[in-house]
């Protein structure tokens, strides 16, 4: 890669797995404080990129909502529009 020029984790990752388009396909969502251990380990573990924010909000796929409901980890979907996603220290 040219100098100066530099890819994100998250880009590079999603390239590699050629995941098509993965952020029209996220869904934004809540897991209570008493399962957030388990359901973030569960998350982690799937082998599907999950994109973790504050206060116990992540960034899954469909895939994901299956394992949850599969293991029953309550869960609470978020409107994409009220989720604030945090800005990078690199943006200018």
């Amino acid at each position: 890669m040219a100098a100066g020029k530099t890819r994100s984790t998250f880009l590079v990752l999603t390239a590699s797995h050629k995941v098509p388009s993965l952020a029209s396909r996220m869904i934004y969502i809540h897991i209570p404080e008493k399962y957030d251990a388990t359901g973030f380990l569960l998350l982690a573990k799937s082998g599907m990129p999950v994109s973790c924010l504050p206060d116990n909000i992540y960034g899954v796929v469909a895939e994901h909502i299956k394992l949850l409901k599969q293991k029953k980890i309550p869960f609470k979907k978020l409107a994409a529009k009220n989720v604030h996603l945090p800005k990078s220290p690199l943006a200018a």
